[in-house]
């Protein structure tokens, strides 16, 4: 709840300051490797039932080009079940050369949701710990 209030407080402000962009997954309009840490919070798994694995591949792919990180919550969907595409989109982006991993979160908004995905482009990315 700290975290939406502080948001909700600062959008306006970093709206105005570029702090907020527009994007839509699965195209951004940014350069190849413009951000440390790309967030997906509450889209991607979450609509497993909606959205392909072709969608879903596309979408992390793309956090890839413009991030050196991604991160994605929840795994789980709608249904409180854990994503059919986690662990197949895992293998893929391993068998890419990324490295992709499923951490324990400090928190847990959906009864079972407290694991993030974390995929880190190494072909971006300097110095990446926990490896």
């Amino acid at each position: 709840m700290n975290v939406l209030r502080r948001f909700v407080a600062d959008f306006e402000k970093g709206k105005a300051a570029g702090r907020y962009i527009v994007g839509e997954l699965p195209t951004l309009d940014f350069e190849d490797g413009k951000f440390q840490l790309a967030l997906c919070s509450h889209f991607l798994f979450l609509y497993s039932d909606h959205l392909t694995y072709d969608f879903h591949r596309a979408s992390v792919l793309e956090m890839l080009r413009v991030a050196s990180e991604v991160r994605i919550f929840p795994l789980l969907t709608l249904l409180l079940k854990m994503s059919p595409y986690v662990q197949p989109l895992i293998e893929e982006l391993r068998s890419e050369g990324f490295v992709a991993r499923v951490e324990k979160v400090g928190y847990e908004l959906q009864r079972g949701g407290n694991e993030m995905l974390r995929i880190q482009n190494v072909s971006y990315a300097k110095d990446i710990v926990n490896v």
